[in-house]
């Protein structure tokens, strides 16, 4: 399997940034990579919007293979022959931040050619919605205040 990953500490609770990652009504708000339609629960096909940077935008239907509130979403999808596990992970910090990760998986027969093709672009997408979120967050807080 061939994997393309991005992390980014978010100055936020995992409850906090769980809630942001789960609130797809809001992603238009801050998130260039996804739209999503749907809800957060296993089994579930969503609805997704792929805007990878430089390309064309791309629907795919993932199905959520796990829901950890506060730790991990995970989703499988298939797109051109190639089969995808991501996952958005929420590892709590000591000082009281998390860290957020996202990764993706990619198997079958055309994985290696098309990832090594795109891993860049993938990566850079990863990063800003990453960034995004970030954003939100600390955007989110201060309006608590």
């Amino acid at each position: 399997m061939t994997e393309v990953s991005a992390a980014i500490n978010v100055p936020g609770s995992p409850e906090t940034v769980w809630t942001v990652l789960t609130d797809f009504e809001a992603y238009d708000q801050w998130n260039t990579l996804l739209s999503i339609s749907g809800t957060p629960s296993v089994g579930e096909t969503l609805a997704v919007t792929l805007s990878m940077p430089g390309l064309p935008t791309v629907p795919i239907s993932p199905e959520i293979t796990a829901v950890e509130p506060g730790r991990a979403l995970r989703w499988r999808s298939r797109l051109f022959g190639v089969e995808a596990e991501h996952a958005f992970l929420l590892e709590p910090l000591s000082d009281g931040g998390t860290r957020f990760v996202q990764t993706e998986q990619f198997g079958g027969v055309l994985a290696g050619p098309v990832v090594s093709g795109l891993e860049r672009r993938i990566r850079r997408g990863f990063e800003q919605m990453n960034l995004g979120l970030r954003r939100r967050v600390v955007e989110l807080g201060e309006r608590e205040d």
